[in-house]
């Protein structure tokens, strides 16, 4: 293995796609790269590893022109495509990928520095497919913890793997069965990150309400409970979470915890009972409004963020009209809407009744509208209340300086900070005076 003196010499980028967890493990790669002596840098590396993302085609699309992107930017460059599209078409990249030296999934990343270490000493002609088959005794893997993020937010990875088989969803083929880290590891990583002064941490996995069944001495709520119990001044914000997995106890746990965001990402997928059972999801919709009429007895300005996915196989106009209609009665917070994407090895991609393009488009387009509609509505009645901001930019503008962040319920605030002393990552009490659909504008509260 080379020296880590030798290991100074060459620069190294990560590029990360996807969602909070990649970005967790982007944060414990790059501790681990520093740890072997390995130099950031912005551009121009020596070598580039593109943490990748499958969930869709046109993520999928991505990870391969960032791969090639790379490439160009450095012809003489180590490329490392890591991460979920890797694990799932290690087979397609091989052909289709030249640019790719190395390619190793969602297992055995903690190697990632030794590989690349053992590439640059020992290079061999040809690519290194290092992709591991995920098996049903496979053990949550520990990366690097790290007190360094890049972000004002930092994601914390407490679980791996879903075992819920939706018919459209490729996570259980690139991440395999659930497993838990375990909580002391956890508790060490958020303890460091507090420590360093951040303010909101984020809880991910990908399946993330599963946290602890595997364990069999720990839940999710008994996670927050304990992280409650640290004598610093952070809050704790949930990532995406599955509706069948939401239990009163988690809702209740959230509630009595001050620290805990009333901000819950609950992934409805379809306001359409019939297209649910389709999707293999779990839960129907009066199943679903139950648990967001809980939720809100219990935290009465929490927001309820979704995902829809939309022109699903089997989809008719009228499963589309009744989904419309739920989304517009539960009075969702905001809206993430994809357009149906198939994906090879899921059940949906050999449904009939395949969705035309052109009608996906403009459904699409009719979700994404009232999804704006709503976004306003709920950001409408904070307007003259008190929010707690984190702030995570601060922008010059031909109008004065303004920062922005977001407040506990998850609504995107800006405000001007003229001569306030106010930097990246103070948290901020801010009146908000005019509501958008992306956010508000206020005043900071002295």
């Amino acid at each position: 293995m080379l020296n880590n003196k030798y290991c100074h010499d060459y620069s190294y980028k990560i590029i990360t796609l996807g969602c909070p967890v990649n970005q967790a493990e982007s944060a414990s790669l790059d501790a681990a790269m520093q740890e072997a002596g390995y130099r950031a840098v912005e551009s121009n590396a020596d070598i580039y590893i593109i943490n990748s993302c499958a969930v869709t085609k046109s993520a999928a699309r991505k990870s391969r022109y960032e791969v090639r992107h790379a490439k160009k930017e450095n012809p003489r460059a180590l490329i490392v495509l890591a991460g979920c599209y890797a694990q799932v078409d290690a087979g397609e990249i091989k052909e289709i990928i030249p640019e790719a030296d190395v390619v190793i999934g969602t297992a055995g990343r903690s190697r990632i520095p030794q590989i690349i270490t053992e590439e640059l000493q020992y290079k061999k002609p040809g690519k290194r497919i290092l992709v591991q088959k995920l098996h049903r005794d496979e053990e949550y893997e520990e990366m690097s913890i790290t007190s360094r993020f890049p972000r004002c937010r930092p994601v914390v990875k407490i679980q791996e793997g879903c075992d819920e088989f939706c018919s459209y969803c490729v996570v259980v083929h690139a991440r395999g069965k659930p497993r838990s880290r375990d909580p002391r590891r956890v508790i060490e990583e958020v303890l460091r990150l507090a420590e360093a002064g951040h303010k909101e941490i984020v809880l991910a996995g990908t399946h993330l309400g599963a946290y602890g069944r595997d364990l069999g001495r720990t839940s999710l709520p008994d996670l927050l409970s304990r992280l409650d119990d640290l004598k610093y001044p952070f809050r704790i914000r949930l990532s995406s979470i599955e509706p069948m997995v939401v239990s009163t106890e988690l809702l209740e746990t959230m509630a009595e915890i001050d620290r805990v965001c009333n901000n819950l990402y609950l992934p409805l997928q379809s306001g359409s009972s019939s297209i649910l059972k389709k999707m293999k999801r779990r839960y129907t919709v009066e199943q679903f409004a139950e648990i967001i009429c809980q939720a809100r007895e219990l935290m009465p300005d929490i927001s309820i963020i979704s995902d829809m996915i939309v022109g699903f196989p089997g989809e008719k106009e009228t499963d589309h009209m009744q989904s419309m209609e739920t989304v517009r009665g539960l009075a969702l917070s905001k809206l993430h809407v994809f357009p149906y994407s198939p994906r090879e090895k899921t059940p949906a991609a050999r449904y009939p009744e395949q969705v035309r393009p052109d009608v996906k488009k403009r459904r699409v387009e009719e979700m994404h509208s009232l999804g704006e509609a709503l976004a306003l509505n709920f950001h409408r009645r904070f307007i003259g209340s008190e929010l707690r901001v984190l702030v995570e930019r601060i922008k010059e503008q031909q109008d004065g300086v303004w920062a922005e962040g977001f407040s506990d319920n998850y609504i995107l605030t800006r405000f001007p900070i003229r001569k306030i002393q106010i930097k990246e990552g103070d948290m901020i009490a801010v009146k908000p005076e005019k509501a958008y659909s992306w956010g508000v504008k206020g005043i900071v509260i002295d």
